[in-house]
Parts: structure tokens; sequence; C-alpha cells
């Protein structure tokens, strides 16, 4: 293990201001840290050099030419960005103001009123998102964090194999450094952040991971100490932006924030913070002029930590929010239940890059762009599982869910239509869905393997 004492000046992600076309720039909202080394400097003005100058303004009203968001950009394909909360439910999103960058940013697109975390576990949920392999078949299906493997297909892999960049920030929860799991060796080229959760229950730490060396230069300008970690994932987010803004690239930053906290004031400041981050990420990308070159979603891996059912629609209900000015059409909501899966077939399929074969997600491309053909018909259902032996298993199909408990072994069978908070167990009187629900839970998932996370 090497430890970095300060930031390599070759660093794609850094702290600090960036030279813009030449001219520094600071993040405003998060703190500056700080002048840059020269060096770093004086290697990002030589980058802005070498790049074409940009046509003013009054000469292309002149010729009578349209300007592209960002002239330096040459390649059709769009960029990817993946904002993914801990801890925030489809709930905390409302219209009053309270989050004003969410509300803002789930009026400019498709809202998903329907969607849930990909499963019952925070690092099987990130797992899902990843792969989208839901927790019947995916390599992590329980709350340990766990090695994804050589086979395992991540969004990583798909995008850097379409000649993406590709960067993950925040909490990875998939592997560790000397594992086939680690984010570097699942796709992504640039990493910063906790490399699982047990890590990130402390926001303030001594150092956190940097590619593969430890990165503990967590100082200010004045050389105090600065280690809150959400500050500098917003640092190493924008920063990467600013850095990529003229290339294809995937971002995808897994945040520790709102969190399982049980104080309601702690809860409340951190959702803050979050809506916070999220503004951002949107004003870096319209700064750096690429914000219609942009797809972002933005979600959580887990909604609301209370409860003891990890199985109850409290639990696993998400925002889903997907926004792309020019190409989504704003002020879309969409009540078809979705899972995070499905973010990947249809992130892939919207920057027309191949997604892997034999997925548990559906794209949903035709929903998301509208008027395409007809929504992709998904086989079996929504399946989410504890990690007990045996586990308790869940599965949603229309506007049926059924619940299986490992303790009791009885499936309860609850309709949403009826009953969106499924409070009233209906089995004894749907002896038809019931039996329909048992065959259901039978085929939606593989074994679960002695001693798999």
């Amino acid at each position: 293990m090497n430890r970095i004492e300060v930031p390599s000046s070759v660093d794609t992600m850094i702290r600090g201001s960036l030279m813009r076309r030449g001219q520094p720039r600071a993040f405003g909202a998060f703190g500056v840290l700080g002048a840059l080394l020269a060096v770093l400097l004086a290697s990002l003005a030589l980058v802005a050099a070498d790049a074409p100058a940009p046509a003013s303004s009054k000469a292309a009203r002149a010729a009578k030419v349209d300007v592209p968001a960002n002239v330096h950009r040459r390649s059709p394909l769009p960029n990817v960005v993946i904002l993914a909360a801990d801890g925030w439910a489809d709930s905390d999103l409302g219209t009053n103001g309270a989050f004003p960058n969410l509300e803002k940013l789930a009026a400019s697109g498709l809202r998903w009123s329907q969607a849930y975390a990909g499963a019952a576990s925070t690092p099987a949920s990130r797992a899902a998102l990843l792969t989208a392999r839901h927790s019947g078949h995916g390599r992590i299906r329980g709350p340990v964090s766990g090695p994804l493997a050589n086979e395992d297909v991540t969004l990583g892999e798909v995008f850097r194999a379409a000649g993406y960049r590709t960067a993950a920030i925040g909490v990875w929860d998939l592997g560790g450094n000397n594992t086939q799991g680690h984010p570097m060796k699942q796709g992504f080229s640039d990493w910063f952040g906790f490399l699982d959760s047990r890590e990130a229950k402390d926001l303030y730490p001594k150092a956190l991971w940097r590619n593969t060396d430890v990165f503990d230069n967590l100082i200010d300008q004045r050389g105090r100490l600065a280690n809150y970690a959400p500050d500098w994932f917003a640092r190493f987010a924008t920063n990467y932006i600013q850095v990529h803004e003229d290339h294809p690239f995937f971002l995808y930053v897994s945040h520790p924030l709102p969190g399982g906290v049980a104080s309601e004031d702690v809860r409340g400041r951190h959702r803050l913070q979050w809506d916070t981050f999220v503004g951002a990420v949107v004003r870096e990308l319209e700064q750096s002029r690429i914000r219609r070159e942009t797809l972002l979603v933005v979600t959580s891996v887990s909604a609301t930590a209370s409860g003891e059912d990890r199985l109850a629609e409290t639990r696993l209900r998400v925002p889903l929010l997907f926004s792309w000015p020019g190409k989504i059409t704003a002020g879309q909501t969409n009540e078809r239940p979705v899972a995070l899966w499905d973010v990947l077939p249809t992130a892939a399929a919207l920057a027309r890059v191949p997604a892997p074969q034999g997925l548990d997600g559906i794209s949903l491309l035709p929903e998301v762009l509208g008027g395409l053909k007809e929504p992709t018909i998904r086989a079996g259902g929504l399946y989410w599982e504890t990690a007990e032996a045996p586990p308790s298993r869940a599965i949603r199909w229309d506007h049926w869910k059924a619940v299986e408990r490992s303790s009791a072994g009885a499936v309860e069978l609850y309709d949403l239509k009826a009953d969106p908070a499924a409070v009233q167990n209906v089995a004894n009187h749907q002896p038809e869905r019931l039996a329909e629900a048992r065959r259901r839970l039978r085929e939606a998932a593989d074994p679960l393997p002695p001693h798999r996370p």
C-alpha cells in the first residue's frame, strides 16, 4: 500500500481551483481550498492552449451559425452522470422548496414515482445498480461488502468499452484493494472515496482511498485539518467534470448522505447537504457548457432506515430522476414500477452503447424519450431478498407484492393499488394470486450459496 502526501500534478481529480481556458475557477459553495501548485496550473494552461479557440458569439451571429453548447466537444456520445444517495426516501422529495436543487431537477425531466432500491441491504443495492442484476442473481446479496468477480460486468466497464473516461467517487462497497472487485478492476479509471460502508460510518476520516493509494492530505490552504468526506466528494466530482468537459465521461458518485442516522435534526442537515451537492454538480455541468450533452440520473441506494422490516415499501421505495435537457421532456412523471437494476440498460440505450446480455434490468428508453414504441416487457417481476439462510424474500409484479418471511414460511400478499403502503395482507382472500406469488418467488432467484456475501 502506498501513501500519498501531496496529490500528483497530473491527477485528473484534484483539489482547489482549476484553470478553465486559462482562467482560474473556485468551488463556490464548498469553499476554496487554496491556490493550486504552479506545476498544475501550468500543465492545465498548456492543455487549454492546445484546444481549439472558441468562436466568439458576435462572429457566430454574423455568420448565422449555431454555436454548440461546448465548441471544443467533438464526440456525439453524451456524458452520463449517476448520483446515488444513501438513505434518501421517495417521500423526501417534495415540491415545497425545502430541497430546491432536487425539486428543480425533478421538474426538468422524468420522475419515476414507483422506483425501488436494488436490494434490501445497501451493498447489494449498490451491486444491483452497477451490474443490473437483482439480489436473487447477483454476486452480492446481503449487507456484507463482498468482492465482485472478473465475470461481473459493471456500468464502468460498459462505458469504458465504448470509449468513455470513467470515474467512481464516494462509497464503493463492492471489493477491496486486493480483490477483483476493486473499482479500478471493474471499469473505472479514477476512484476516490471509502472502499466499504464500514469505513463510511466516519464522515471525518483520517484518510480516504485514491485509486489504490491512501490519500491523507485532507487539509485546507492554511494547513488546517479539513476532513469532512462529503466536501471532498463534491470537490472531486466538480473537478472531474471540469477536466473532462471536452471528452465523453461516465461519472458515478455513491454518496454517504443522508445516511442511516437516528437523529432527525442530523438527518435534516444531511438531506440539505445532499441537495447542495446535487446543485453543485448541475451548476458545474452548466458552467462547463455540457449540461445539454449530459444524461443525469439521481437516485438513492436505500430509502429510510426506520423500521425493522427491510422488505417494507418504506424501506425499498427510492427517488429516481432522469434529466437530459433537449432529449428528455421536462415535467414528466411515470408510475411504472422500476428498480435500480434498470438504470444500466437504460443509460446504455440512451448513450447508444451496447449493454451485456442476461441482465435482470430492462431498458426504459421508450418511456424516457417517449413516443418510440411500446414499453419493454419485463419477464418475472421485481425481486428482493435479505441475507438470512433461508432468506426473507419479496417480489412485485403488476400491482401485487408478495413477501415470504424466513422465520414463518408463510407468504403474505398485498394489493398495492388498493393498499400502497402494503399493510393489509389479503393472502387468505386471493388463493389464485397467492399460488402465482409462490411460483414467482420460486422462479425469481438462484439458491443462496454458502458463504456468499
